[in-house]
C-alpha cells in the first residue's frame, strides 16, 4: 500500500525502476560547470571563468555516471572546488545507498558493497599513493590509514597521528628519525604547509607538540582558494560543540585528496551496483526528448498497468481460419534464420541454395599475404580482389608496380621476386650505346662505337 501511494518511491522512479537523479543535477552539478563540463566538452580548459564554460544536460550527467566519475572527471577539474565535489558526492552516496535499501531490502548495503569497495580502496591506495583517475603520490600512501577524528582541547590531540612527537626532544631529533616524505603527509592532515626543506617540515610538525591548532600562527597553514590561512586555519581548528560535531569539521576532513577518492570509490561500486538501472534511465531519458506529451502519457501507463488487450493481440480475437494464415506468416518471418552451414545470405535475408554455394565455389578461402593476410572467398572474389584498392596499396608498399605480371601472386617473397627477375630482363633490353651504336669507316667497315673511337684517336681510319 506505502509503495502505490508513493510514499516509498518518486513518480520519476516509478516503483524503483529508475534513477530520481535530478534534485541532485539541479542542486549540486549545475554549481560545479567546470568539473562537469571539462569531462563533456572535448579539450575544454578548466581554468576558464564560470561564464564561458555551458551547463552540461541531464543526459550528459547520467552517461558520465555511466563511463565512471574517477576517468570522466580529471583531477585538477575535481580539486578546484572539491568542497563542492566532496558534497556532491556524500548527496550522491545518500541517495543511491538509500534507494538500494528500497529496492532491495535484503541486501546488507554497507557490508557487501560499501565496506568491500572501501577495502580495496585502501590496499591499492597505500600501495601506489593513489588509484584510477588520481595521481600516485607515494608521500601520500600512508594518509589511507589516517581515521580523521573531530579535535578536543588536550593539546595531545594536536599532534600527529602516525608520529608520536612525545619521543622527540628537539626537531632536529625529529629530522633525523622521520623521512621528509612521511613529515609531508602529516603536514598536509593537518592542513599545515608542506613546502620547504626536511629540516622547515621538521621545525613546522614540531609545532603541534606542546602548541594546539587553533594556537599555531596563520602563516604555517596552507593557504585555500577564497580563504586563505586564516579560512584554513578556522577549518582546520574547528572543536566540537556540546551536542557534537560541527557541519565545518565534517567539511574540512574532505578537503584531503584521500578522503575524496575514498568518497569516490564508495560512490562507484554503489553505481555499479545500480548499472543496469541506470542504463534504463539513460535510455529512458533519452527516449523522452523526442516524444510527445501524449506519448510520454502513454508509455508511463504501459509501465504501470502493463500493455493493452489490443497491444496484446492486434489481429483480435475474432480472426480465425484465413487470418491464421496472416499469423503464420508473420511468424516464420520472425523465426530465427537456420543456417547450420554458414552459408551467405541472399538479396532476401535468407541463405541462399546451397548447390549455388557450390557452383560458385564460396566454401573454399583464398588468402592474399599481400593484402595483410586477408582471405577471400571464391574464386571469383578472389580473381577481382587484384584490382582493388586494398591489394594496389599493399604492391604500392612493397615498391613493386600492380601489373599484369603479377596476377595472381599472393605471397609477398614470391612478388619479390619476381620483380627481382623483370627488372633483370627489362635492364637488358636497354639501348647500349658503347656497344651497339655502330660507325662506318671510309672502306665500308662497320665498327661499334669503342672501337671506332680508338682507331680515329690512333689516326688510322
Amino acid at each position: 500500500a506505502a509503495v502505490r501511494s508513493g510514499e516509498v518511491f518518486t513518480p520519476e522512479e516509478l516503483f524503483g525502476k529508475y534513477l530520481d537523479l535530478v534534485p541532485i543535477y539541479e542542486g549540486e552539478v549545475r554549481n560545479m560547470r567546470h568539473a562537469f563540463a571539462s569531462s563533456a566538452v572535448v579539450g575544454n580548459d578548466s581554468s576558464n571563468d564560470g561564464s564561458s564554460v555551458s551547463i552540461i544536460s541531464y543526459l550528459d550527467f547520467l552517461s558520465i555516471l555511466l563511463k565512471g566519475l574517477n576517468t570522466s572527471i580529471s583531477e585538477s577539474a575535481k580539486l578546484r572546488d572539491r568542497r563542492k565535489y566532496a558534497r556532491f558526492l556524500r548527496e550522491l552516496e545518500k541517495y543511491l545507498t538509500g534507494f538500494l535499501k528500497r529496492t532491495t531490502p535484503f541486501l546488507n548495503v554497507d557490508k557487501d558493497v560499501v565496506s568491500k569497495s572501501i577495502a580495496s580502496f585502501e590496499k591499492e591506495w597505500g600501495e601506489k599513493g593513489g588509484v584510477d583517475g588520481w595521481e600516485c603520490r607515494m608521500a601520500e600512501a600512508s594518509m589511507v590509514s589516517d581515521k580523521p577524528s573531530s579535535p578536543s582541547d588536550d593539546k595531545s590531540s594536536n599532534s600527529a597521528i602516525g608520529i608520536d612527537l612525545s619521543k622527540y626532544a628537539t626537531s632536529s631529533d625529529l629530522e633525523k628519525e622521520v623521512s621528509g616524505d612521511e613529515l609531508k603527509s602529516e603536514l598536509s592532515r593537518l592542513g599545515l604547509k608542506c613546502g620547504g626543506t626536511v629540516s622547515d617540515r621538521a621545525a613546522r610538525l614540531f609545532l603541534t607538540k606542546d602548541t594546539p591548532l587553533d594556537k599555531l600562527p596563520a602563516k604555517v597553514f596552507a593557504k585555500k582558494k577564497g580563504g586563505g590561512a586564516k579560512k584554513a586555519k578556522t577549518d582546520a581548528t574547528t572543536v566540537n560543540t556540546e551536542n557534537g560535531p560541527s557541519k565545518n569539521l565534517s567539511e574540512s576532513i574532505a578537503d584531503r585528496r584521500v578522503d575524496i577518492a575514498r568518497l569516490e570509490a564508495i560512490v562507484s561500486s554503489l553505481l555499479d551496483q545500480l548499472r543496469p538501472t541506470l542504463e534504463g534511465t539513460r535510455r529512458r531519458i533519452e527516449r523522452r526528448t523526442t516524444q510527445t506529451e501524449n506519448e510520454r502519457d502513454q508509455e508511463l501507463e504501459e509501465e504501470i498497468n502493463g500493455a493493452g488487450m489490443d497491444d496484446a493481440n492486434p489481429r483480435g480475437d475474432g480472426q480465425k481460419g484465413g487470418g491464421n494464415d496472416s499469423g503464420d506468416e508473420e511468424d516464420e518471418d520472425d523465426a530465427p534464420i537456420y543456417n547450420p552451414k554458414n552459408v551467405p545470405l541472399g538479396w532476401d535475408g535468407k541463405p541462399i541454395p546451397y548447390w549455388l554455394f557450390k557452383l560458385h565455389g564460396l566454401n573454399h578461402f583464398y588468402p592474399c599475404e599481400i593484402c595483410g593476410n586477408e582471405s577471400y572467398r571464391g574464386r571469383r572474389n578472389f580473381e577481382k580482389h587484384f584490382t582493388e584498392s586494398r591489394h594496389s596499396y599493399g604492391m604500392r608498399c612493397l615498391g613493386i608496380p600492380n601489373t599484369k605480371h603479377f596476377h595472381g601472386v599472393t605471397k609477398i617473397a614470391d612478388a619479390q621476386e619476381l620483380w627481382g627477375r623483370l627488372r633483370k630482363v627489362l635492364e637488358g633490353n636497354q639501348f647500349d650505346v658503347d656497344q651497339e651504336e655502330e660507325y662506318e669507316d671510309s672502306h665500308g667497315n662497320v665498327l661499334n662505337r669503342a672501337q671506332y673511337e680508338d682507331l680515329a684517336r690512333q689516326g688510322l681510319l
